[in-house]
């Protein structure tokens, strides 16, 4: 009688056991992560997957691949635990499979961690400015750790943009057409640093950046660019919590200008909306920048809009 009892209980924990490894492997629990850090309804999750999968497949491969990665640890973890219960059941309590549950355990969360540490930026509206002393030719070079998907003026992928600039910041290229930045847009892979930053509620986020601004080196006009640019997609939010990357995005991001510029100035807004406070460490502005600019000026600036999750991290900068 004891040993029925004892078969029905480790069959029903099997039971239990084997469904849980398969949804693991249908990945539910990683769609419910993304859900709910992203704050988004399911059917929009998968809209959005599929999005991902049309426009990104490379990408979303490899994300396909750390996901297998990690479900390699869901069996060897399953059957360890099923091994634990069997021999609680049975009165004959193991170590083992406990010591070899918490290992399969820590390598897929590791592991799951990593794949959460590479994000897919879109950049859609870098801008740049050149501010020589006199009038000078200068070439601009992009060097990206992804794709450039659209740029004006048009840009050569060997040679790059080959502009005239003037001291006021006026660009002329070689038929004659003058701009007042050069302009790009594209796919980079960024491991954002959100370590430090700011929270700042929504109808504060103005009097914010022309603060903000000024201590990272923009001139009012750069400024008010800046701002009016962002200001109408974060107004409106309860709290928006603000970032400023540095090396994450140089790092992604290199930008070659010749002949060398003196004074290189790069404003790089990560921000995300909080519908509750956040504490996050206050970053000092005043190190990332020149302080003052000398001779030969170059200034760009941009920003993400992070969205939580693996999938991706949408730059409208």
């Amino acid at each position: 009688m004891e040993n029925t009892i004892q078969e029905r209980k480790l069959k029903i924990w099997k039971t239990v056991i084997i469904i849980h490894g398969i949804l693991c492997f249908l990945l539910f629990y990683l769609s419910l992560i993304q859900m709910i850090m992203m704050r988004i309804a399911p059917w929009e999750f998968y809209i959005e997957l599929v999005r991902e999968i049309i426009a990104y497949p490379i990408e979303l491969f490899f994300y396909m691949a750390t996901s297998l990665c990690f479900n390699l640890f869901t069996i060897p973890r399953l059957l360890a635990l099923y091994s634990y219960i069997e021999s609680k059941i049975m009165g004959k309590i193991k170590l083992l499979p406990v010591l070899l549950y918490i290992l399969f355990v820590f390598c897929g969360c590791a592991l799951l961690l990593y794949s959460f540490g590479t994000y897919l930026s879109r950049a859609h509206k870098p801008v740049i400015y050149l501010y020589p002393e006199t009038k000078t030719e200068v070439n601009v070079k992009l060097e990206l750790d992804g794709k450039l998907t659209v740029v004006y003026p048009n840009y050569d992928e060997t040679s790059g943009w080959n502009v005239t600039a003037e001291p006021d910041g006026t660009l002329t290229d070689k038929k004659g057409r003058q701009y007042s930045y050069l302009y790009w847009e594209g796919d980079i892979k960024i491991r954002p640093d959100m370590s430090a930053g700011f929270c700042v509620k929504g109808e504060d986020t103005a009097e914010f950046l022309e603060n903000a601004l000024r201590q990272l080196g923009l001139n009012d006009k750069e400024a008010d660019d800046f701002i009016t640019y962002w200001l109408p997609l974060m107004q409106d939010n309860k709290y928006n919590v603000i970032t400023f990357q540095t090396k994450a995005y140089e790092d992604v991001a290199a930008l070659h200008v010749s002949p060398k510029p003196d004074t290189v100035i790069r404003v790089n807004m990560l921000w995300y909306s909080s519908n509750v406070p956040v504490g996050i460490k206050p970053q000092d502005l005043g190190s990332i920048n020149p302080t003052e600019r000398k001779g030969f000026t170059v200034v760009e600036w941009g920003g993400e809009e992070y969205k939580w999750g693996a999938m991706r991290m949408e730059s409208m900068t």
